[in-house]
């Protein structure tokens, strides 16, 4: 077994694709393509930090203050139509609330 999914991850690597489980919860904007845009910035209009979370509308990890430069990786839609924003999130990647934030 661990051989085989070796092998798998390997092939993948190597071909350049690489197969993840999609989410039940949320699915690609229909207008959205995958995005990568390291210019964003947490918006608002007070100082109530941004939560960052495991999963769209998932646990919540931790928090980012209003300013803070992210980079944006891509765009996901839940069930009850809110945008997700994908983010670099310490060494890996987490979800903020799309209206929060800011690129260009």
């Amino acid at each position: 077994m661990k051989v085989s999914m070796v092998a798998t991850i390997a092939s993948a690597v190597l071909l350049g694709t690489f197969a993840l489980p999609t989410s039940t919860s949320a699915n690609i904007t229909a207008n959205a393509i995958p995005i990568f845009q390291d210019n964003c910035v947490v918006k608002g209009n007070n100082d109530i930090p941004l939560r960052v979370r495991s999963t769209p509308g998932g646990r919540i990890i931790g928090s980012l203050k209003v300013g803070a430069q992210i980079r944006a990786w891509d765009l996901v839609q839940d069930r009850n139509g809110v945008d997700w924003t994908k983010i670099s999130w310490k060494r890996g990647y987490a979800w903020v609330a799309t209206e929060f934030i800011s690129c260009g």
